[in-house]
């Protein structure tokens, strides 16, 4: 069979070949055998890119509807078979689009009551069955949980299309109506205060459910998000790349059914292999991995879509650099508006800024999410065509590349790519009725060892459950693992209850926090009894101390605070709404002082770390804890107590309406965001709400966006085809 399909595969490369009849006769004979149907497909997959040079076609149109790939059927040349086939596959939510069969089968299981976990290829088309089940209009309320803000921004724009049945709902602060699909992390699930009425709910990546090392705080909140809505709803549908199973009890415990269709691919790939000669620091590697990179891009060009793997922000922007230095992409004006408008607001040197002049960008977590949508679109309009991303792309998001390059073959520093990330990246290449084979070029050794089986802690409380996890169970935890969490019942620092309340922070951090409270409590009253949002600077001074010495802020920012007198001055820049591009020229300004090779791309990220990790998340998670714990010890001890609640409300935001951060997330950048709603700070009725906020943006007109450039309208006419 591997001779069979090797040389298949070598006719369909030679553009001179012209013996199709016979081709087809094998392809058919193959099939017939029904000895191996993956390669068979793989090459009736790889014959579609020359189906025009095949005079007798149909025999390929036969071929593709036995196999299921019924979207792939000509349309034109229909049999009544195929005709038939149409009528039973057809998607509920489009008759033009058709399932393949594995798809049908999935969707059907669902509907009629199954509980489904799928593992599946990456172009297997699953997010098409989350249309489907949406477009059903079975359920009333359907959350769908995902592990990124790219994946909320792709989901919604894709069921946008449902608005007059469901209100769409990605952030905590929207309020639900009678009809919604929630599209939320699983940090939003567990802070979304009125989450009721759920029928349905969705895990997309459910792999995540196991942990990957000992403190995995999105892991444990993603199986208290399961745990949430299955208490809820016992309706469910999981999904994910492929996988080898799920850990014995799992399917029995929650009544569910795992579907493996590893093998159901409906795009090829091409895989090439560039072993590395070099070891040693990645700045000696890169010289041998730039040097293949170069090579493939010369070929390449700007001919086709290209995504280009790292394994860090840092390293993304770095190769951006290099890859301008050395000037084997052509620039060109289609992106000259977008690049004009990145220097004007946060650095003309930034690397991003010349980049999208070369067709090149970049997209990592810590990019203002509305640049991060925008490039992304521009990618799939080919306006922009190679992207260099981490995996905060590849987890979820489609776009059109037919290439993908794994630059880094590495997650993070030197821990090297897991099966799961490997296949979640590789299968990015290619795409259905765009690039019918996709390229994957692996710098380094392609991952051996398959990962266990799936693990869902917060079902089985295996020892991979963490302590913070089994805390949250409360009376649900099993005897054998009491143990776990009995200092924490009987500590008598802290209530059971704040400690529950505030998951995601260590417990163990909180309570020695406390306990240095207890000590301390007379000399720092003073300092910590204060309410409101302009704390004084001894009391901003105190906290930045309290925070850096007592809860690994360093870490979190990814080390863009070194100190608490550095953490205290960029909070005092928050609160004093400094711009970005001020933040930077200042980082800037300071570090290339004592650092030579500190760039402006270093300080670009700089920036973009402090306020997308620490300040828009954790600082104020952490900061809200501090408000409970210092209220709870002060009170013990017949103290006067501050409330830092609404400081840690304000930091959240930047010190600027709600609203503002909030419209990130539907394409408006922060600084188009600032000047309409401070434009129209009296005519929108609740300044703070977001759906307020889009409710005046949809009705008002352009006369109401104040002084916008042409090219921030853009933004704003972008936006408002999805609100």
């Amino acid at each position: 069979m591997s001779d069979w399909y090797q040389n298949a595969k070598t006719l369909l490369n030679d553009e001179f070949f012209t013996d199709w009849d016979d081709f087809l006769l094998s392809l058919v004979n193959e099939f017939n055998r029904h000895s191996n149907q993956p390669l068979v497909q793989d090459i009736a997959i790889r014959a579609l890119e020359r189906k025009n040079d095949m005079p007798n076609g149909f025999i390929l149109n036969h071929i593709l509807g036995e196999l299921g790939l019924y979207p792939y059927v000509d349309k034109e040349n229909f049999t009544s078979k195929d005709d038939f086939r149409r009528s039973i596959f057809t998607t509920p939510q489009d008759k033009s689009k058709t399932f393949h069969i594995r798809q049908a089968e999935v969707f059907h299981r669902i509907m009629s009551g199954e509980n489904i976990i799928l593992s599946a290829p990456t172009s297997f088309g699953k997010s098409l069955i989350i249309e489907a089940v949406v477009a059903s209009d079975e359920f009333n309320n359907i959350v769908i949980v995902v592990p990124t803000i790219a994946l909320i921004d792709e989901l919604k724009k894709k069921l946008f299309k449902y608005k007059n049945k469901y209100k769409i709902v990605t952030q905590v602060s929207q309020k639900a109506s009678a009809r919604n699909i929630f599209i939320l992390t699983q940090e939003r699930v567990l802070e979304y205060d009125s989450l009721q009425g759920v029928d349905f709910f969705i895990i997309d990546e459910f792999y995540k459910l196991a942990p990957v090392s000992q403190v995995d705080e999105r892991c444990d909140r993603l199986n208290l998000a399961f745990k949430l809505l299955y208490s809820k709803c016992s309706r469910f549908y999981m999904l994910g790349p492929k996988i080898n199973g799920l850990v014995y009890g799992i399917e029995n415990e929650l009544r569910c059914t795992f579907l493996k269709f590893d093998t159901y691919s409906t795009v090829a790939t091409n895989e090439f292999y560039y072993p590395l000669k070099v070891t040693g620091r990645d700045s000696v590697v890169d010289v041998e991995r730039d040097s293949i990179l170069y090579s493939i891009l010369s070929s390449i060009g700007r001919k086709e879509q290209t995504v280009i793997y790292c394994k860090s922000p840092h390293r993304v922007s770095s190769l951006m650099c290099r890859l301008l230095k050395n000037g084997i992409l052509t620039p060109d004006n289609s992106n000259n508006d977008l690049a004009n408008w990145l220097a004007e607001n946060f650095h003309s040197k930034w690397s991003l800024v010349e980049g999208v002049k070369h067709g090149i960008a970049y997209h990592h977590a810590q990019l203002p999410r509305a640049v991060s949508a925008l490039i992304v679109d521009l990618f799939n309009d080919s306006k922009i065509n190679i992207l260099i991303c981490t995996s905060t792309l590849i987890e979820g998001v489609n776009t059109n590349a037919k290439n993908i390059i794994i630059y880094d073959d590495c997650i993070t520093k030197r821990t090297k790519l897991d099966m799961f990330t490997f296949n979640n990246i590789s299968g990015r290449s290619g795409r259905m009725f765009e690039h019918f084979v996709g390229n994957v070029y692996i710098f380094g050794e392609k991952p051996q060892v398959e990962l266990p089986l799936i693990d869902i802690p917060v079902i089985t409380q295996s020892e991979s459950a963490s302590e913070s996890l089994l805390l949250n169970l409360g009376d649900d935890v099993y005897e054998e693992n009491k143990g776990r969490v009995k200092k924490f019942y009987e500590q008598k620092i802290l209530p059971m209850s704040l400690l529950i309340k505030h998951q995601g922070i260590d417990p163990n951090k909180l309570i020695r926090f406390a306990e240095k409270l207890i000590e301390n409590c007379n000399s720092w009253n003073k300092l910590m009894c204060w309410d409101g949002i302009y704390p004084t600077s001894k009391q901003l001074q105190h906290l930045s101390t309290i925070l850096f010495e007592n809860f690994n802020v360093s870490s979190m920012g990814g080390g863009t605070v070194r100190s608490a007198s550095q953490l205290n001055r960029k909070l005092i820049d928050v609160i004093n709404q400094v711009d970005d591009k001020e933040l930077i020229c200042q980082d800037y300004e300071y570090w290339i002082e004592r650092d030579n090779n500190y760039s402006v791309d270093d300080a670009v990220q700089a920036v973009f770390n402090f306020k997308k990790n620490l300040v828009n998340y954790n600082l104020p998670k952490i900061i809200y804890a501090i408000s409970d714990i210092q209220e709870i010890v002060f009170q013990r001890f017949e103290y006067s107590f501050g409330d830092f609640k609404p400081f840690a409300s304000a930091l959240e935001n930047f010190y600027y309406p709600a609203a503002i951060n909030s419209l990130e997330e539907f394409g408006i950048p922060s600084q188009v965001a600032k000047k309409i709603v401070v434009y129209n700070r009296n005519k929108i009725e609740n300044i703070d709400s977001i759906d307020s906020v889009i409710d005046f943006l949809t009705t008002s007109g352009q006369s109401s966006y104040g002084e916008l450039s042409e090219y921030e309208l853009g933004f704003m006419k972008r936006a408002l085809a999805y609100m």
